[in-house]
């Protein structure tokens, strides 16, 4: 009875934390959704290779959005002439870097900036390798249909409801927040049961070798996120919760969710081109577990 008082009062702990980020992120990303003009932002992109990437770097910072609609904003992006260094630098980096996302991370892990700064490291450095590897690549090499963006765009993502052409704005912006928000509601639900079930039940001997091997819990914390794939503005407070294990496994678990994970993986394969699909996957996983190793030797 006691293990059960301590599973449900930590996964109702991690839930209630996270929800609000999670509610405040669901409404930027219909503003993003309703409001956003990808014209604009094509117009606005640099010519320049090195300015392109930098520019798909900040972009989130003004048009903040998590994962899980980012796919289809993307494709768009790329039909309309944005080129690939700044919309693949712009799909993997926006999910974490933006404020949203990042004043949740400081919240998550006790005001520890190192945790942010750690993390936006661990997204950025992926994002722009990907970005200048694939800049010179045409939307029609990475697209599986570059003409179809706005049909293609509207099956990509259960959460993304395409775009809203009756109705006021304001109401499509309500009805898309309310459709984000219960969808990713449910993988912050399960992220949240799942570790407090973890915690509360594991063998000591599990939770032993989390916590005195880094690499084995870099690895293992990694597919967690993946298998979990809780949306970026509440993933934080979950990996926050295994307090117990080093800060280089946590780092890995926030740094790769964002860029890698079961839902984003379906979105990949229904837009992009196979070889391109394959590169968003692996070069995130080996980029991620070899940074959070690195960081492991300075962060104890």
């Amino acid at each position: 009875m006691e293990n059960l008082q301590i599973f449900s009062s930590l996964a109702a702990a991690i839930f209630l934390e996270a929800a609000p980020f999670l509610l405040i992120g669901s409404l930027l990303a219909s503003l993003l959704e309703v409001y956003a003009d990808e014209n604009l932002i094509a117009r606005l992109v640099p010519k320049s290779r090195v300015k392109g990437i930098l520019f798909g770097l900040s972009i989130g910072l003004l048009l903040p959005t998590c994962e899980c609609g980012i796919v289809p904003v993307v494709r768009r992006m790329l039909d309309k002439g944005v080129p690939a260094s700044t919309a693949i630098t712009y799909m993997l980096s926006a999910p974490v870097i933006n404020p949203i996302v990042m004043v949740s991370t400081y919240v998550a892990f006790r005001s520890d900036v190192t945790m942010v700064l750690g993390r936006v490291a661990l997204v950025a450095l992926p994002a722009i390798s990907l970005g200048w590897v694939l800049s010179e690549v045409s939307a029609k090499q990475l697209l599986l249909n570059p003409s179809s963006a706005e049909g293609h765009a509207a099956c990509c993502s259960s959460c993304c409801s395409g775009h809203h052409k009756s109705g006021s704005k304001l109401l499509a912006v309500c009805r898309h927040t309310v459709a984000e928000f219960m969808d990713m509601g449910k993988f912050l639900l399960l992220g949240a049961l799942v570790t407090a079930l973890f915690k509360t039940f594991a063998p000591a001997s599990i939770l032993g070798v989390f916590e005195s091997n880094t690499l084995v819990s870099i690895a293992m914390m990694m597919l967690l996120a993946m298998l979990l794939s809780v949306c970026s503005e509440a993933d934080a407070f979950v990996a926050a919760s295994f307090s117990t294990i080093s800060p280089a496994a946590q780092l890995a678990f926030v740094g790769i969710g964002p860029m890698v994970d079961l839902k984003l993986i379906a979105m990949f394969a229904a837009v992009f081109q196979r070889r391109v699909v394959l590169a968003l996957i692996v070069v995130p996983i080996f980029m991620v577990y070899g940074l959070s190793a690195i960081f492991s030797m300075f962060l104890g």
